[in-house]
């Protein structure tokens, strides 16, 4: 079961507070566990009230959403969040000092698409109540992830990820950031709408990229007292391009940030100018700009594939529907450790390994079995190895690295290194001795390489 509905449950009820008022239905009526099922029904069959009361539109403006504290605990991040807006904290410093500086951005942008179609519906307090509960969101999820938000723009936000001064965990905070974005908007938001008899196009669109500390330049627009803090780069703007580009509750992404972290085609396909034909690839983002020569850039364009990038992250709860439960641990082979991955979380550095612990429930008149730890690697660097250096361990039973907890419970470690940039993934199933799988593989995925940190 996905934590997403958990997540945003304080926007869900934010949004059922705003149809309360709007319908005269109680509050129970509009429990997104209801609409899920499908007993949804037409705002269009009662009478909407005329406006909200100062009282009520504060009420339901400041329900606290705690999304930030909950996000942050599911991906193992602990750094205090930065609660700003305007700007950016590494670059504010250049508002006195009339200069600029280079600096990496990875560059994400959101708009709410169809919004404008709530108008026609509803009256103006409850389409402010409506999105200013979905842009809400957005912030605290940036903020989550360490993002930083650098304008709204009505129904738009603009933000910037620089984790840690880490190109690549900057991009994968980002991508993370985006998912979850989608996935609100997807699991909760447009079934709501829906269930109101709202326009089914009312979505998100969202562009990431990733521009290099060369490539953009920080500095001051304008002069003191009407001023802001900006990056300037081709791929800032690229990033604004890929937005408006994006299908509908989806993120598109551009060709430095898939270079970047060297992404499998597991997770991304072309975006098709008509869904339904596979002929109509649009392999570049358009217009098609030239450079200086006139010869044409053919930037590259990918759409990240949502449910299954969406499958790798740590947001599910298994524990009551899975034999395998597998944590992982980064450590020097042989050092002890408590450095806790949380799958797809950050990137890992190549000097780290990673202790697999999986617990297993196998039936208890099953005495004697082998646990597999199957190695997937991807990536460019992993390629000019022999078989990608894929690879198999098999663990017997009675071997010292399984363990039994209490009947029926064991627990086996596995020991990897990291070697090679790009996203890879460690699958555990169970097999009896003659090599039947008796529990189906779990997998586990891990982003590897040098974090790029820039040195000031």
């Amino acid at each position: 079961m996905s934590n997403v509905n958990s997540i945003y449950e304080e926007a869900n009820k934010a949004l059922a507070r705003s149809f309360k008022k709007s319908t005269n239905i109680g509050f129970e009526d509009y429990n997104l566990k209801s609409l899920l099922k499908g007993e949804s029904f037409s705002s269009k069959e009662y009478e909407l009230s005329e406006s909200f009361t100062d009282e009520e539109t504060r009420e339901i403006q400041t329900l606290n959403l705690n999304i930030r504290e909950k996000i942050r605990k599911q991906f193992g991040k602990h750094s205090q969040v930065k609660n700003t807006i305007g700007g950016h904290p590494d670059f504010n410093y250049l508002k006195d000092s009339n200069s600029v500086k280079n600096g990496f951005a990875v560059t994400l942008f959101i708009d709410i698409q169809g919004s404008t179609k709530l108008g026609v519906s509803y009256s103006p307090d409850l389409v402010f109540l409506i999105k200013n509960t979905i842009i809400k969101c957005v912030i605290e999820t940036i903020q989550a992830f360490d993002g930083h938000v650098h304008r709204i723009m009505g129904d738009a936000v603009l933000a910037f990820f620089r984790s840690g001064k880490s190109a690549r965990e900057s991009a994968i905070d980002a991508l993370n950031c985006g998912t979850l974005i989608v996935e609100f908007m997807r699991s909760i938001v447009c079934p709501y709408l829906a269930g109101q008899g709202v326009e089914k196009d009312v979505g998100i669109r969202i562009g990431i990229d990733y521009g290099e500390k060369e490539s953009v330049i920080w500095g001051m627009y304008g002069y003191p007292g009407a001023s802001e803090i900006t990056a300037t780069s081709f791929f800032v703007d690229i990033a604004a391009k890929l937005q408006q580009k994006a299908p509908r509750n989806r993120i598109l992404i551009g060709k430095s940030l898939k270079e970047l972290l060297d992404l499998p085609n597991d997770v991304w396909c072309y975006k098709l100018k008509k869904s339904k034909d596979p002929e109509s690839i649009e392999y570049y983002i358009t217009p098609n700009y030239t450079d200086a020569d006139g010869k044409a850039i053919n930037y590259n364009q990918y759409v990240l594939n949502h449910n299954e990038y969406l499958s790798m992250l740590p947001i599910e709860d298994k524990s009551s529907t899975s034999k395998i439960q597998i944590d992982a641990v980064l450590k020097k082979k042989g050092k002890p450790s408590n450095d806790q991955y949380k799958p797809c979380s950050r990137i890992i550095k190549p000097s780290l390994g990673i202790e697999f612990k999986a617990k297993l429930e196998v039936s208890e008149s099953i005495r004697e079995f082998k646990v597999k730890f199957r190695v997937r690697n991807t990536g460019a660097e992993a390629a000019k190895e022999d078989n990608n250096a894929n690879h198999e361990t098999i663990i017997e039973s009675s071997d010292s690295l399984v363990k039994e907890i209490y009947p029926g419970y064991y627990r086996c470690n596995h020991w990897e290194n990291t070697s090679f940039l790009g996203l890879h993934f460690m699958y555990v199933s169970v097999l009896d001795n003659k090599d039947k799988v008796i529990i189906p593989e779990e997998r586990f995925s891990v982003y590897v390489g040098d974090p790029l940190i820039e040195s000031n």
